[in-house]
């Protein structure tokens, strides 16, 4: 399967085709106003410094606190997970040219967008009950994030990182095993490859709740990181040193906050 991976020869010969060139820009475009909107809040932030106003001022309770702040969450999502993505778009829309109607491919890959960021959307859910329980948490505040940090380092090493990396970096093998026709099936190609990406990136993701949701820094250094792991060849590599670092990170926050009883991640959310 590392062998499919997005910028191997045959893959990148498909993924890059001329007609595929305006729905690349299109992704593209997207993903740039999505990180637009990133900066946008990262510079109110500097204003603001609550974790919940840095997400827009969302730190109510409630339906509508939560449907804001998945908004807010998906936006960023969109800038984060977007370009590590296209080369998959792309392969769909390739594919599905050759299989279906023009009309239905675009709507594929449409329907396979959607589904994809939808399952990045409910994963916000509990970033969202972390931040509201941060804010009330009191002494325990200054520990958090560097547990988060240890615990998404933790993570690069499971089996269950490795397994969904492997699936979510071979964009060609797994539209070939999982493909299905129509807009149903382009659904399922989005929900199954966000749930795959989720698995791969859920360490990254926890050890950036922890460092800042909405710093920008953090967020470009992550996105990064994911797009190297979900494209480059022998990005399987990457886990275990970035899994060493996130808990030395981790452990030195921890014992910097004990003795110095300061808020680490949390002054820069």
């Amino acid at each position: 399967m590392e062998d499919s991976s997005a910028f191997t020869p045959s893959v990148l010969e498909r993924w890059r085709r001329r007609e595929n060139l305006l729905p690349g820009l299109t992704l593209i475009a997207l993903a740039a106003a999505g990180w637009a909107y990133v900066a946008y809040q990262a510079a109110s932030l500097e204003s603001m410094g609550s974790v919940m106003d840095a997400m827009g001022g969302m730190a109510m309770g409630g339906i509508g606190g939560i449907a804001l702040f998945l908004s807010a969450w998906a936006v960023m999502m969109v800038a984060m997970m977007v370009p590590a993505t296209l080369p998959l778009i792309l392969l769909y829309r390739t594919i599905a040219r050759n299989r279906l109607s023009f009309i239905r491919a675009r709507v594929g890959m449409v329907t396979l967008l959607v589904g994809y960021i939808a399952v990045w959307t409910t994963a916000g859910l509990p970033v969202y009950a972390y931040a509201l329980y941060a804010e009330g948490a009191g002494s325990l505040v200054t520990v958090l994030p560097a547990l988060l940090l240890v615990v998404g380092g933790i993570y690069q090493f499971t089996p269950l990182k490795g397994a969904c990396h492997a699936r979510c970096s071979s964009p060609l093998f797994f539209l070939m095993q999982n493909w299905r026709p129509g807009a149903p099936g382009a659904l399922r190609l989005g929900v199954l490859h966000g749930v795959d990406c989720l698995g791969c990136c859920a360490g990254m993701m926890v050890g950036l709740v922890a460092l800042g949701m909405m710093n920008l820094p953090w967020m470009l250094t992550a996105a990064a990181i994911i797009f190297a792991e979900k494209t480059i060849p022998g990005s399987h590599l990457i886990a275990r040193p970035l899994g060493v670092t996130m808990v030395v990170g981790g452990v030195v926050l921890l014992g910097v906050s004990l003795l110095g009883g300061m808020s680490p991640g949390m002054e820069t959310m």
